[in-house]
């Protein structure tokens, strides 16, 4: 049986707790948040008997085996590094941090000291994204060449003193929703991203100190290209959408609609798929905590969440000299 300890009671962490508590092999024993209130109120609601401000006491106890790190962006670099330094394994929000220097700081404590590390990319294990790769890997519709990924929404229903707001806390919005994207983009095309090609736009406030939507377009060792566009901008606020497009050489995924719903094309015939998003948050903490009972790599790799990084990072520099960026080989 899992000791865990939840670091963050915000949004992202209610799914979380929702899916460890439908495992049978872990149990969450604490929480520690800033926030005195957040963190006594999650832990009574959630059954949890012990709660902190200071995450560095909760890492002291001794029934705490593994960590899942669900905190702002900004902090996740220097909490996690301090999660694996302490010998917990360690699940940590998208991205694994805000620079690549706290990236490698979490990847390289990790293996030091010898905890599994795993990035929470849900979207990795949405029935969708399985479902897309599935097919992919299975050949059906031959090698991957052209991937569109088109999505948007409203921005975030904060005011401007909200965490969500200020990109200082978040690293913006290409980091904290575009990284989504780029990690499913490397995970389909499986090959290696060569370059990036950036432009943003900022529609939504004056006042807003990041862009609210962009476009992507990333360059494959293997000669692939995926363009992703994604806009917070939308109005109203409600109206969420996505459409994803892969192309191969011998066929064509179609996924992703208004109604987060799914078509896949096939020589099957047309397949329909409603989504259900907490799906993907039960499957994200059962690979988790499975990968570390058995002892064998966890489905996204410190590794992996660093590329889906770096790809921002570069697209973040794209925008700002209006050039293409190369990519470390």
């Amino acid at each position: 049986m899992l000791g865990v300890g939840l670091i963050g009671a915000g949004g992202v962490a209610e799914s979380h707790l929702l899916a460890w508590l439908k495992r049978d092999n872990a149990k969450i024993v604490g929480v520690a948040d800033v926030d005195p209130k957040r963190a006594a109120e999650f832990a009574a609601a959630a059954g949890i008997e012990r709660w902190t401000v200071d995450y560095s006491e909760l890492l002291e106890w001794d029934d705490i085996d593994t960590v899942d790190v669900c905190t702002t962006e900004a902090t996740q670099g220097r909490i996690a590094s301090d999660v694996a330094e302490a010998g917990k394994h360690v699940l940590v929000e998208k991205p694994i941090a805000t620079t690549l220097d706290d990236a490698d700081r979490i990847i390289e404590a990790a293996s030091r000291n010898h905890v599994q590390l795993m990035v929470a990319h849900s979207h990795h294990f949405f029935d969708y994204s399985i479902i897309a790769k599935a097919a992919i890997d299975s050949g059906e519709i031959g090698t991957p060449v052209y991937m569109r990924f088109s999505s948007g929404g409203g921005f975030w229903r904060q005011d401007w003193t909200g965490n969500r707001i200020n990109p200082g806390d978040t690293g913006g919005n290409i980091l904290t929703n575009g990284v989504h994207v780029t990690d499913l983009c490397n995970w389909w095309m499986d090959a290696r991203p060569v370059s990036v090609y950036a432009q943003a736009r900022n529609l939504t406030s004056s006042y807003l100190e990041m862009n609210d939507y962009f476009m992507i377009t990333i360059k494959y060792d293997n000669g692939a290209i995926a363009v992703t566009d994604l806009s917070r901008a939308n109005m109203p606020r409600s109206n969420q959408f996505s459409s994803i497009t892969v192309l191969g050489s011998e066929g064509e995924i179609t996924t992703g609609t208004k109604y987060d719903s799914q078509w896949l094309y096939s020589d099957a015939g047309l397949e329909f798929i409603r989504l259900d998003y907490q799906h993907g948050f039960d499957r994200e903490i059962r690979e988790f905590a499975s990968s570390i009972l058995e002892g064998r790599v966890p489905p996204v790799t410190g590794e992996q969440g660093r590329v889906a990084l770096e790809i921002c990072l570069a697209a973040e520099r794209s925008i700002r000299n209006g050039e293409i960026v190369e990519l470390a080989g």
